[in-house]
């Protein structure tokens, strides 16, 4: 099954923006699941933006894999179809992150499984709140 090259998700310097959506981990000290929820928020709005374009979300993941005692690594893929149903492949790794990103018990479980790879869900569509406006009579 043949991909579309589409490097990134944001149009020009597209690798630049994603490498450094990667590289920015928000926090010290984190849980595996905190830290992939960090992301899974942002991939969401990643999957928004391509399906604003026609694309069709099918799937996709979010990995943290173990790189040595100090570093571990980040990445993405994310698979559409466009309107002639050819697959399109988003994908991006992170540059190596500190491992005081996580706390010990997560960074050793990573260190012990090698790598942790999340689903991603098609986002849900945003809520919009809809809210009967106040009527006030105009004082006399």
């Amino acid at each position: 099954m043949p991909f579309k090259s589409l490097f990134g998700a944001f149009g020009a310097k597209t690798t630049d923006v994603i490498d450094t959506f990667l590289s920015v981990v928000i926090g010290t000290d984190m849980e595996l699941d905190e830290l992939a929820k960090i992301y899974s928020a942002k991939l969401d709005g990643i999957i928004r933006d391509e399906q604003s374009k026609g694309l069709k979300y099918v799937g996709g993941n979010f990995k943290m894999s173990y790189a040595d005692e100090k570093t571990f690594n980040l990445a993405f893929e994310l698979y559409f179809q466009d309107e002639n149903d050819e697959w399109v492949k988003k994908a991006s790794k992170s540059k190596p992150q500190k491992s005081e990103y996580l706390n010990e018990k997560a960074f050793a479980e990573l260190r012990a499984q090698k790598e942790i790879v999340y689903e991603i869900d098609e986002p849900e569509p945003p809520k919009v709140e809809s809210k009967e406006p106040v009527v006030r009579k105009i004082p006399k």
